[in-house]
């Protein structure tokens, strides 16, 4: 179990990680297992395609493709006599080359075509696929729902990770790059969104169908491929030279427009960092319903999930600047230069989720981007401590989508950060350009990138990738210190206590102490790498107040005990916004009037809203000590900044008295944050006071966007534990309701911890939703549930089953219940 580190909390992590993270359980969860999986390491390629030339039509009625791909492909070495295509389900009707037919045979997910004659190395030849599918996955058709009878009839491809070969013939390879032309035939009204730009529109009025025609010149690899079809209402803008256009449903636009608005700025702020012009000659981004996930950054085509149409209004605690952001850096970082492998993939993510801290430090301030540095170390921990600790570069595992993870995300942005800290900011930016410059539109690996900063900074960087992306987890770092009048010095020592696993290692730790003595701040660069080290630094003075790492560059777990007099100074003068929540936070295990006093103080004006928020949260623990305080704490924060609100909601739920439970009733009812209402409802039911049941019930028809508060509300349900609930819950499963609401029921259900017969068999029918999120909500509330007689259901449905991220959850499921025999 990790060292416990009151800078981490349920309150410090974004929207989207909160809503998977009880509010009121222990933070970070634990729980953690051995990663392992089979070895998934880099095929072995006999050729590359260079440039693939789709012509497709669209069938909604039949939910179906048809047509041809020619494919160039050039071989890697001498007598290539046949070429292995992957290609899932597809209906082969012929292969050609030319005009000459070639033997052909299907193989499992691979299509074995004989060469008309073997191929010298460097050598090409262009095979023409005629096919249809109806694809399972990779291509997707969505339109009216019971629920959503009005939603427009859209389809959309979705290829990482290896999904393209579900709806063409292709090469499943991120190192291998193909240029690509799209000519697709559609009903007339429908529109078409591809790579690229669109070289010609062709209407047959007798047929009624468009053919649209649209063409990359720039090569990618197959899972970057896009292709859009819907009846979208198109919104121009301009980056400099670089036309952008939003697709949104007709009668959205209003809305769209104000979503993506920021996308010319912060186009303008990556070109900067990156040091790097944006490398295609448009950039489009799209919405579609039910997407599988946030956000695709196909090159110079980006597909988004629709729950971002949303005014500021609906959600003020969470826009979706972040999101937008990261897709667009992906066409530097994943699609300009492209990891080699998946096992290399946060050279894509890690990148992609930092350049979202790059664009707040551009759009709204330094502070902003480090809080949300600590939202990201937060989201990471909750992986780590309670699921499992692996390295970055990981080749084991059964699915690519397994380790697009919050190891490759967020603990990859947080690397990128340390690696920014450890060389500087400018020499920073200039690796980073060198590494674009000599790797675009090409694939890397870590050995790459490593190069361009060492042979950039002229430093040795290998101790650094090797720690903390060729080891995994980080530092638990325990400080004591003492001073002596005498000799007039400082003596820190510092012992990392992180376990001897195998995978993590003793870090070398570059940071920077401050100490403020004789009326002076003092900044002292110091360096350990051992378990355990002393280090003496003379002062004039026995200090008032010592910080170690105060903007906290390095990630860690630390346990640095200090008075609260030092860490009320701390909270006042401090001028490091995070240092600052630290002292917010470790104030908490104090409880005298000055303390209370001063944690009050900086919740009603310290300057930056994740201190005011610090503030709440510590208040929140202080007052199931001390009577009183709940009213207080209402009285300063709950007409602050929502976020400050959210903490101030869960303080009120953490003590969760008389009159606490009387303002988290008034905040259910009147707070404009619909995520603040949700917590508030939950709170209430953690209290699990006498007619808690009926106040959740009674905000269950309240609207929100895409469903928050009944998602929200029913979690709520789950905690109280009251057999009420149970047909609430089982009623929104039913197709009438919204997927969203469907999805977040079914996981309630497990929750819940009811194992009914009519849950039970209601969960194993779930497990054949048509909505995949569904079925891996279906899979993990049996794991949950554990009931014996769903093994045979899961195994059963795991034999049809074509998405990864369900088979993943699948296999969960089976080892939960085995388990439990």
């Amino acid at each position: 179990m990790p060292a416990h580190d009151p800078l981490f909390h349920p309150v410090f992590l974004g929207r989207r990680a909160a809503m998977e993270s009880p509010p009121f359980e222990a933070f970070p969860p634990n729980g953690r297992s051995p990663w392992s999986g089979p070895d998934s390491s880099r095929r072995d390629l006999d050729f590359h395609v260079r440039h693939y030339r789709i012509a497709l039509d669209v069938d909604f009625a039949k939910k179906e493709i048809r047509g041809r791909v020619a494919l160039t492909i050039e071989a890697v070495r001498d007598g290539l006599r046949e070429a292995v295509l992957d290609a899932a389900e597809l209906r082969i009707a012929s292969v050609r080359a030319g005009s000459r037919r070639l033997s052909h045979a299907v193989d499992g997910a691979r299509l074995r075509v004989t060469l008309p004659k073997a191929l010298g190395r460097g050598r090409r030849v262009t095979l023409e696929v005629a096919y249809a599918a109806t694809p399972r996955k990779g291509f997707f058709f969505t339109g009216p729902t019971e629920a959503e009878p009005e939603r427009p009839a859209t389809a959309w491809t979705q290829g990482q990770a290896d999904d393209t070969h579900w709806w063409m013939p292709c090469l499943e390879s991120t190192e291998s790059r193909a240029t690509l032309e799209q000519i697709v035939t559609v009903p007339a009204g429908f529109r078409v969104i591809g790579n690229g730009r669109l070289v010609a529109r062709r209407t047959n009025r007798r047929a009624r169908t468009v053919t649209w025609h649209w063409k990359q010149e720039t090569a990618h690899p197959a899972y970057l491929t896009s292709l859009i079809v819907g009846k979208y209402a198109e919104i121009k803008d301009r980056a400099g030279d670089t036309p952008l256009q939003y697709y949104v449903p007709r009668g959205e636009e209003r809305i769209g427009r104000a979503v993506f608005r920021k996308t010319p700025k912060m186009i303008a702020a990556f070109e900067r960092a990156f040091g790097h012009p944006y490398p295609y000659p448009k950039y489009a981004q799209t919405t579609v319903a039910d997407f599988t996930y946030g956000g695709m950054e196909n090159t110079s085509a980006t597909t988004m999930f629709d729950r971002m149409l949303q005014m500021p209004g609906d959600s003020l605690d969470e826009g979706y600047d972040s999101l937008v952001a990261h897709e667009l850096a992906h066409q530097w970082w994943g699609d300009l230069v492209t990891c080699r492998h998946w096992s290399e993939g946060w050279l894509n993510e890690g990148f992609a989720t930092y350049a979202e801290i790059i664009w707040r430090e551009a759009d709204t301030g330094r502070e902003d981007a480090d809080f949300a540095r600590l939202e990201q170390m937060c989201s990471y921990l909750v992986e780590d401590s309670s699921e499992y600790r692996r390295r970055i570069v990981e080749t084991r595992y059964e699915y690519a989508t397994e380790i697009f993870d919050r190891h490759l995300y967020e603990k990859g942005a947080l690397v990128l950060h340390m690696l920014r800290s450890v060389v500087g900011d400018e020499p920073w930016r200039r690796s980073l350009k060198r590494y674009l410059a000599r790797h675009a539109f090409g694939p890397v690996e870590t050995s790459d990138l490593r190069r361009a900063f060492e042979e950039e900074t002229g430093r040795n960087l290998a101790w650094f990738f090797d720690q903390w992306v060729h080891g995994g987890g980080h530092p638990e770092v325990r400080v004591t210190r003492r001073y002596d009048e005498e000799t007039r010095a400082l003596t820190l020592i510092l012992e990392q206590t992180q376990a001897e696993d195998g995978v993590t290692p003793v870090f070398r730790l570059p940071m920077m102490l401050e100490v403020v003595a004789g009326g002076k701040r003092v900044r002292i660069p110091i360096e350990f790498r051992e378990r355990r080290e002393t280090h003496q630094i003379p002062l004039p003075s026995r200090p008032r107040y010592v910080a170690l790492d105060p903007e906290h560059h390095v990630m860690k777990i630390l346990d640095f005990p200090r008075t609260d007099e030092e860490l009320r100074y701390g909270l006042v003068h401090s001028p490091h916004m995070l240092e600052r929540v630290r002292c917010a936070r470790e104030l908490a295990r104090h409880a005298d009037p000055r303390t209370i006093a001063a944690l009050l103080a900086s919740l009603r004006g310290d300057s930056f809203w994740g201190v005011r928020s610090a503030a709440a949260v510590s208040l929140g623990e202080i007052g199931t000590r001390v009577p009183g305080l709940a009213e207080r704490i209402g009285s300063a924060g709950l007409r602050a900044h929502t976020r400050v609100r959210r903490a101030v909601i869960w303080a009120l739920g953490t003590i969760a008295d008389d009159a606490a439970l009387k303002l988290l009733k008034r905040c259910a009812t009147t707070e404009k944050s619909t995520f603040n209402a949700g917590w508030a409802l939950i709170g209430i039911a953690k209290a699990g006071r006498t007619g808690a049941f009926e106040t959740l019930r009674g905000e269950l028809e309240r609207p929100s966007h895409r469903d928050m508060l009944p998602i929200l509300i029913l979690d709520g349900m789950a905690i109280l534990k009251d057999p009420r609930a149970l047909d609430l819950i089982l009623e929104r499963t039913e197709p009438r309701y919204r997927n969203e609401t469907r999805g977040g029921a079914t996981r309630a259900l497990g929750k819940l911890g009811i194992a009914t017969e009519p849950v039970v068999t209601r969960l194993v029918a779930l497990l054949r939703d048509p909505w995949f999120r569904v079925r891996t909500a279906a899979a993990w509330s049996l794991g949950k549930l554990k009931p014996p007689q769903a093994e045979g259901a899961i195994v059963e449905a795991m034999k049809s089953e074509s998405h990864d991220q369900v088979r993943y959850g699948f296999r969960e499921a089976l080892e939960r219940i085995r388990a439990a025999r």
